[in-house]
């Protein structure tokens, strides 16, 4: 989308209304990263705080994941199952309504909530981020660095992602370096990852028309933030970190390959991403594969509208110029979230959820 003022202030990273009647209002600060180790073992870190007014609730949600997983063919049945790590540590925790503070500085927003949750937002557009969950079992001090413009849902103006979801915010790919400390043991890391400010009134699922693709895939040359409503709202910021270009228009399509069953989500995932954006001055194209999937959001359950986190491991892109150049690039990663606009029934094959073979008739009825 583009906006006529795309600079991102401390105002922004400070809003707190949507300047509208709240009917179901939230804010956010949101964060999810794919990062290395000096060995070169895969991490995805999560995190975010959920400020809802209409409930009185302040929730934290803290996640951590490690390593990569593989999908497993089911003997005599022509389904997949997924087999992944997902989250190796995941914490979900309701604060009273007003735990929430932001303080605003000369030169940056301080944002807590509670001691779990610390958020700094430097003038230069950086965060800093202090995750902990005071049992010493995960802590996270981690620096995010953007480049060029977000993907804005809205601004001066607001987004209006369906006619009952009126937003105000951003969603920015960049550069991550930090160190997170598991059961005390303290890892560098180093990658790319998304953030988000985000101020929303209402939502409904139901709208999405069934599929919703949100996230980020980039490289060392080019960050890329995408957001893909599969039967409405497309919309995505690319920045080309060499050529100084920003692409916020243009158009983009996503092809889902390779399904399989997530057990945790009890729905099927795409394992194989293939994302094609046409922009003014070519096309950047990359295919990425699942190697971690994870159930996310308020409950970190299955929920009536199914969302999973996944993280790619293998990521591969180029941006073909119009000139019949192109632009090979390196060190691809990415993590998308998707979200169903609802639950598959139960009248799907057993073996999809158990591991014991049976014989005779594989479906259960209505």
């Amino acid at each position: 989308m583009k906006i006529k003022n795309s600079k991102v202030t401390l105002e922004d990273e400070a809003r707190t209304t949507a300047g509208e009647d709240v009917r179901s209002g939230f804010l956010d600060w949101l964060f999810h990263f794919s990062v290395s180790d000096k060995e070169g073992e895969l991490y995805s870190i999560g995190g975010s705080i959920l400020s809802l007014a209409v409930e009185k609730l302040d929730v934290l949600s803290i996640s951590y994941a490690k390593g990569k997983g593989s999908t497993q063919q089911l003997p005599n049945s022509i389904y997949k199952i997924g087999k992944y790590p997902g989250n190796a540590i995941e914490r979900l925790l309701r604060k009273p309504g007003g735990t929430l503070k932001i303080q605003q500085e000369k030169d940056k927003v301080i944002v807590t909530c509670g001691e779990e949750y610390k958020v700094e937002c430097f003038k230069d557009n950086t965060w800093h981020l202090m995750i902990d969950t005071l049992d010493g079992a995960y802590r996270a001090d981690l620096y995010h660095k953007p480049h060029g413009f977000p993907l804005w849902y809205g601004r001066e103006k607001p987004s209006f992602l369906t006619q009952h979801s009126v937003t105000y915010g951003y969603n920015w790919a960049g550069d991550v370096e930090g160190t997170i400390f598991v059961e005390g043991k303290e890892i560098a890391v180093q990658g790319l990852g998304i953030r988000e400010r985000y101020v929303a009134v209402d939502s409904s699922a139901a709208e999405l028309g069934g599929w919703e693709d949100w996230g980020w895939v980039s490289f060392n040359e080019i960050h890329c933030s995408l957001y893909d409503m599969r039967l409405g709202m497309k919309d995505f910021s690319i920045y080309d970190l060499e050529t100084k270009k920003h692409y916020p228009e243009g158009d983009m399509k996503i092809v889902h390959e390779d399904w399989v069953f997530l057990r945790e989500l009890e729905g099927f995932i795409p394992t194989k991403y293939h994302i094609q954006i046409e922009v003014e001055d070519g096309v950047y194209e990359v295919t990425a594969h699942v190697c971690n999937a994870s159930t996310w959001g308020v409950t970190h359950k299955v929920p009536d509208n199914p969302v999973a986190n996944l993280t790619f491991d293998k990521v591969e892109g180029h941006f073909k110029f119009k000139d019949g150049s192109v632009k090979e690039l390196t060190g691809g990663r990415g993590v998308i979230a998707i979200r169903q606009w609802h639950a598959y029934p139960n009248i799907l094959p057993r073996e999809l959820y158990l591991d014991d073979v049976l014989e005779g008739e594989k479906f259960d009825t209505l």
